[in-house]
């Protein structure tokens, strides 16, 4: 939570290997994704999950690996690029 926008919500998984991010409904997590390819970061929009729009602001992170370094500097760039997708409201 510390890398993303105040207001961004994750779920707390007791098992598996998937995280869902809720933020804010101006963010469109298709463009996100976008970007974040363009890092070398992948993640799951939201809306690919959904035949309405109704989670085009959600994504879904996959972890199937021990946590590292740089896990965490791909999530603090992650939270970094969606401030400026905030101010497009």
């Amino acid at each position: 939570g510390r890398h993303f926008p105040a207001g961004t919500r994750a779920t707390r998984p007791e098992g598996g290997y998937f995280l869902w991010v809720e933020l804010e409904k101006s963010v469109q997590t298709l463009e996100l994704h976008r970007q974040a390819l363009s890092q070398g970061i992948s993640l799951a929009p939201g809306s690919i999950f959904s035949t309405t729009q109704n989670y085009s602001h959600c994504l879904r992170l996959n972890f199937g690996h021990p946590w590292t370094e740089h896990s965490e500097q791909a999530l603090e760039i992650l939270g970094n690029l969606c401030r400026p997708l905030l101010l497009k409201k």
